[in-house]
């Protein structure tokens, strides 16, 4: 049992009669001794996982806490946004390595509502995590009008002054853990990674990505998990509209399908291996299937998977090491 790079072991050691029936197995994420004699009849003696999202959380907490010791880490830091991503994450984090050894950077920009910082400080609060704040938007003027770059507007789609902001969040948190020593935990998610709804060298910096297994509505249901007893992350997290925040008035929703349309796809393409027009005869809309696979195979997408910091793995077919693509190609998924 542990956790080797992004790959890990939950235990769960089994013995099998001489018909393959399995009649003792060792329980998940937790150091088992079990004797029985083979000469006896015994009974079922299995220890069955909890629900799905409970197992899920047992592998990315052992994950954490593996690859971490296991590099010489013990501290860690990440980019605290006062979204769903980033208060998984953190909490993730919190219970693996201990609050103490947990570092939150809050880097609001001139785009950052002042309900994500406080949402932010009120996590860091709940997990007893140390939270500091670093604002970019002096650093990201300069460098603007350095670079002759229009400010974002709503609407538009300046990805090149937008991606700033998130490269100088990413030059902050490689900073920090030079000088200090800690694991820099990446926050993006598999939903948006597999789209390529996120920013080279600015938040897929990182020495481990942690949820980039881990599909959108799981994050949530991650979520949903640790406040089953006391709310843990703030219900306003959870609730709120996600947004990158790196434009007026921006949105995930104006970029991306809705997570509960694109999820279910993903799911089938990437789990299922489904082809298209299977996905399609699931009851899935022919242009929404064809949109998002056609922007899961482009190359500019795959250009930016192959440079994620290892991920921890929890499904068949993670992105990077259990879905290889070459990056230079002309492959499009197309109605036939």
């Amino acid at each position: 049992m542990g956790g080797n790079d992004g790959v890990i072991f939950d235990g769960t050691s089994l013995v099998a009669d001489g018909e393959g029936r399995i009649i003792l197995q060792a329980p998940p994420f937790e150091e088992f001794i079990g004797t029985i004699d083979l000469d006896c009849q015994v009974t079922d003696t299995r220890c069955l996982p909890g629900d799905d999202i409970e197992t899920v959380r047992q592998a990315l907490v052992l994950g954490i806490r593996d690859y971490a010791l296991k590099n010489r880490f013990t501290t860690a830091v990440f980019g605290l946004s006062g979204g769903i991503d980033s208060a998984v994450v953190a909490t993730l984090a919190c219970e693996a390595l201990g609050a103490d050894n947990v570092l939150a950077v809050m880097m609001p920009s001139p785009y950052t509502s002042r309900a994500s910082v406080e949402d932010s400080i009120e996590l860091g609060h709940r997990l007893g995590m140390k939270v500091i704040e670093r604002p970019i938007s002096e650093a990201f003027q300069l460098l603007r009008r350095e670079l002759e770059l229009p400010e974002p507007k709503a609407g538009g789609s300046a990805h090149a002054v937008e991606n700033l902001q998130s490269r100088l969040r990413g030059n902050i948190l490689m900073t920090i853990s030079n000088a200090e020593g800690r694991l820099l935990l990446s926050t993006g998610n598999k939903s948006e990674l597999a789209l390529g709804y996120c920013t080279l060298y600015g938040d897929t910096n990182g020495g481990l990505a942690v949820i980039g297994d881990v599909l959108k509505t799981e994050v949530y249901e991650l979520a949903r998990l640790y406040n089953r007893e006391r709310e843990i992350i703030p219900q306003s997290i959870i609730d709120k509209r996600p947004s990158a925040e790196l434009a007026p008035g921006q949105f995930d929703d104006q970029s991306l399908p809705a997570y509960d349309q694109l999820d279910p796809i993903l799911e089938l393409y990437f789990e299922q291996k489904e082809s298209p027009e299977e996905i399609i005869a699931a009851g899935n809309d022919p242009r929404l299937v064809y949109d998002i696979l056609n922007r899961v195979e482009s190359p500019a997408n795959e250009f930016k998977r192959r440079q994620l910091p290892p991920t921890l793995i929890i499904s068949r077919n993670a992105i990077g090491i259990g879905r290889r693509r070459p990056v230079t190609h002309r492959y499009r998924r197309q109605p036939s």
